[in-house]
């Protein structure tokens, strides 16, 4: 059995809003090709996509740890939805409609933050995890360095992304993939998004953490976009929602 110190390879990904065949394609290069020891989940397992049941019972499945996103409380009920445009609002209504009382119940009970020794995950931002607030700009990363103790702190919510370097003060967003972890340093990491990325890259995003390495790497990978397009033109859900997968925006 794989412990805490034996973990040394970990997959960490969010936003996978209902993408099922997203999801499917990530934990197999997860489990097979990436060969992880762990992998945790950053949120929003529904919203946007056509199979929200699906996609929590793989989580639950997998035993994956993952923390509460705004869709997921948006499914529920349980935060505002005011922000939300038209579209966003008919797919988390409809979600809600369909989720069995077992997967609502799972989204229900996540817990806003998890913290494993050197890194935390959270959906949002470390800053009011429940205000779901975003981290666009170096200015939003310095506030949030502020509000976690951990060497690294993960985080999806903007499905752009970013790997924030903090040292002695002055930060940087590093434009490479892969970058090594430095022991002085600090690291703010956005792993992008499964199920509906927004970086004009359509391929479903995640991050490897080497901690044998001490490499954190962001990487991609081909799925079957025409069956994710299919299961939510089949439950008549919004057009563009479909439409954008193709593109990644």
């Amino acid at each position: 059995m794989t412990t805490e110190q034996t973990i040394r390879r970990i997959g960490i990904f969010s936003d996978i809003h209902g993408n099922f065949q997203a999801l499917e394609a990530v934990f197999n290069v997860l489990e097979n090709e990436e060969a992880v020891d762990a992998i945790y989940c950053c949120g929003d397992i529904v919203g946007y996509g056509g199979n929200p049941n699906e996609c929590v019972e793989l989580i639950r499945a997998k035993g994956c740890p993952v923390v509460a996103g705004n869709h997921d409380h948006a499914a529920l009920g349980m935060t505002d939805t005011s922000y939300f445009n038209d579209i966003a609002k008919t797919a988390i209504n409809w979600t809600g409609a369909v989720l069995k009382p077992e997967n609502a119940e799972f989204l229900r009970n996540l817990p806003m933050t998890l913290i494993q020794d050197e890194f935390v995950i959270v959906h949002a931002s470390p800053k009011d995890p429940e205000a779901w607030n975003y981290i666009l700009t170096l200015p939003d990363a310095r506030v949030n360095f502020e509000h976690f103790d951990t060497q690294i702190c993960f985080v999806g919510h903007s499905h752009q992304p970013f790997i924030i370097e903090y040292l002695a003060g002055k930060l940087s967003c590093l434009m490479q993939p892969r970058v090594t972890v430095v022991d002085d340093r600090r690291y703010l990491i956005n792993v992008g998004s499964v199920g509906q990325p927004r970086d004009g890259n359509p391929e479903a995003c995640y991050a490897i953490y080497d901690r044998a390495q001490k490499t954190i790497e962001i990487k991609r990978t081909p799925y079957d976009v025409a069956a994710a397009q299919e299961a939510i033109r089949s439950q008549k859900l919004p057009a563009q929602l479909a439409e954008r997968l193709a593109h990644g925006w």
